[in-house]
């Protein structure tokens, strides 16, 4: 689903407002699929963000335990945990439309 994506913690801090607008969306597919996961040693529903070419980074973490948190009429919030350079962090995505 192509979305507009804000992270809304940096390293488990949460956001506040301004700092969130202030953030410049990253447009892409939003995808959350069930695999096995390196960092947790289990299967679990991982998000991620996919703007383009197969080969090409993702521009967030991946997004692991993604659950639905919130759901309005113009976009939804999915929260989990990231991991960046080996230590994991609480993280929510807002996902709104284009």
């Amino acid at each position: 689903m192509h979305m507009l994506v804000t992270p809304m913690r940096r390293h488990g801090v949460a956001l506040d407002a301004n700092e969130r607008r202030r953030y410049p969306a990253i447009r892409g597919n939003v995808m959350v699929n069930s695999e096995v996961s390196c960092e947790l040693g289990r299967s679990a529903n991982i998000a991620r963000i996919d703007v383009g070419m197969p080969l090409d980074p993702d521009p967030l973490p991946r997004l692991l335990d993604a659950t639905l948190a919130g759901m309005a009429v113009t976009g939804f919030v999915l929260s989990g945990i990231e991991y960046i350079d080996g230590c994991a962090y609480a993280q929510s995505w807002w996902c709104r439309l284009e």
